[in-house]
């Protein structure tokens, strides 16, 4: 196979002077308004200036649909070893351990300081914080509101946000791409999305919190706005991406004709709903000693079998023993969101089916954060930060934002060197043929969803790569939608090459055609930049996995 799919080769590049555009200056320019890009802009703004641009409104972001909840041991059976433990057993090997101690290490700090700014999470009786338990967890610790806890925690920071002096809110801006001066990004192009106006956003750091790409596949619960923008920017400017063959896929998405999948979040079965087969039989127990609660691939992967095997589109979520009085007061959302689609949770089996969720690859960054690219940052789930290895733990997305963006600007308090620039030069998509991107769009979601997904192969992912390359020659325009698109399109190349290379399965990533872990040949990372062939970069640390229990 050829190293770099053609895709990503420079002919899809050009370079253009800012001087025909508007130039505004910042300390610092965060892109992205989830749970990342409102903490780096709150942390940030006591160090002077900061834009936070978002494509949409600010409220709109994967964070918003989060329903489980933040990880943290802050409970008194549980310890920061444990949730250490945990995270590694589901990374499959290839967590950083120092990023991850680091993380969960800063959570308890992290989590108090959301309820400082108003998040309110549910307690128990007793007036603590109640914990619930969701998969590859081995004791409950996921802090929650409800089943809504990233709209609270979205609808907290964005007002707080509102409110903050010496942060500039620029809604419904989209990232063209990045600006560069040397080896060093220096700001970014964006474009109004009404107007389709560009302006020049020159800053001394650059903190992308972007999101993911769960819009490059046909059935995902992600929102319309995770495009992969950031992570394509950050390729066309020449930083390090990496991980990116890992896709998690949620197992329990309602099984629907939404172009956006209801999420039923995995606190349900944590709280005692079970999966059935089409003989109404639990299928899990057999397989993993979690059961239901077994890490997200792992289900995922045994729903689809089921599927298979009974020739239908779905499985069976089961949670009518839990009793409706409960059900409506701990899953109000859910319950809500079935009822609209025709089911009630107390009484009705209720169809899922795994759906694309969570980009577990990125931008590559350091333990606080840097990319390869002096002055440009990454944090949450556009970022590779090694946390998450070959497998997000659940619930420790919302923390992994909340924790690096408050770690980089505290790198920022002490690094920040004010750039001049002079001549500033960005990459951005060339005009290539004219074509609809409506009609590409769907015909490439179709193509990572029959190919790129659950499970994988040589063959499949070959018929992948052609079609990619394929779909490549007939995109145009300069529209927003335009260029998404092509940022769709790298993001599927990027994950398709990546999937191509890895000649084993690890977590997320499962090739039917080589079905087993080879820790002696793959325990690595496969790292990309611009231009050159990947690289296979072989993980630090020890590959002993601590066992839970003996944490215990």
């Amino acid at each position: 196979m050829d190293t770099v799919p053609a895709v990503l080769d420079t002919r899809y590049v050009v370079s253009f002077d800012t001087d025909a555009m508007p130039v505004e200056r910042t300390g610092v320019l965060v892109i992205g308004s989830g749970i990342a890009g409102l903490t780096a802009a709150l942390h940030a703004s006591r160090l002077g200036g900061v834009t936070l641009v978002t494509k949409s409104e600010v409220t709109d972001a994967n964070t918003w649909y989060a329903q489980g909840g933040i990880a943290g041991a802050v409970g008194e059976a549980d310890s920061v070893d444990l949730h250490l433990a945990d995270t590694l057993v589901v990374g499959q090997g290839l967590c950083d351990s120092e990023v991850v101690r680091a993380v969960v290490g800063e959570a308890a700090e992290a989590l108090a300081e959301l309820q400082d700014l108003g998040v309110r999470f549910d307690r128990g009786v007793t007036g603590k914080v109640a914990l619930a338990r969701e998969g590859g967890h081995s004791l409950p610790r996921v802090l929650h509101s409800g089943d809504a806890t990233g709209a609270q925690v979205q609808d907290t920071l964005s007002a707080v946000v509102r409110r903050t002096e010496g942060i500039r809110l620029v809604e419904d801006a989209f990232l063209v791409d990045l600006l560069t001066e040397g080896d060093r990004c220096v700001g970014a192009v964006v474009m109004d999305r009404g107007s389709h106006a560009t302006m020049a956003l020159i800053a001394d750091a650059i903190i992308l919190a972007t999101g993911g790409s769960g819009q490059a596949y046909r059935v995902t619960t992600n929102p319309g706005v995770a495009t992969g923008d950031g992570v394509a920017a950050a390729w066309r400017a020449g930083a390090e991406i990496a991980d990116m063959e890992f896709i998690q896929f949620h197992p329990t998405a309602l099984d629907s004709d939404a172009a956006v999948r209801f999420l039923i979040t995995e606190a349900l079965r944590g709280e005692g709903a079970h999966l059935l087969d089409c003989e109404l039989r639990r299928f899990m127990p057999d397989l993993h000693p979690l059961a239901e609660l077994a890490p997200r691939d792992v289900v995922s992967r045994e729903i689809e079998k089921v599927m298979h095997r009974c020739g239908r589109p779905n499985v069976w979520l089961d949670a009518r023993h839990l009793g409706a009085g409960f059900l409506a007061s701990r899953f109000p959302t859910i319950t809500e969101g079935c009822r609209e689609a025709g089911y009630d949770l107390s009484s009705d089996l209720i169809p899922v089916a795994p759906a694309a969720h969570y980009l577990v690859g990125g931008v590559r960054t350091d333990i606080d954060g840097r990319s390869s690219l002096p002055g440009l940052y990454a944090a949450g789930e556009c970022a590779a930060s090694g946390l998450h290895g070959a497998n997000r733990l659940a619930s420790n997305s919302l923390l992994e934002g909340l924790v690096f963006s408050r770690r980089i600007v505290r790198v920022l308090e002490g690094e920040r060197v004010r750039q001049r620039p002079g001549r500033i030069y960005a990459r951005v998509s060339a005009p290539l043929a004219s074509a609809d991107s409506r009609a590409v769009r769907p015909a490439l979601q179709q193509l990572m969803s029959d190919h790129v997904a659950v499970t994988r192969s040589a063959e499949g992912l070959a018929k992948a790569a052609e079609g990619l390359e394929n779909l490549s020659a007939l995109l145009g325009g300069e529209h927003p939608h335009d260029i998404e698109t092509r940022n769709l399109l790298v993001n599927a190349a990027l994950v398709t090459g990546a999937a191509r290379l890895r000649e084993e399965s690890r977590g997320t990533h499962f090739r039917t055609d080589h079905p087993d872990r080879d820790d002696a040949t793959w325990r690595v990372h496969v790292v990309w930049r611009r231009g050159e062939a990947p690289w296979l970069e072989p993980v630090e640390g020890p590959e002993t996995i601590p066992n839970a229990e003996d944490v215990r």
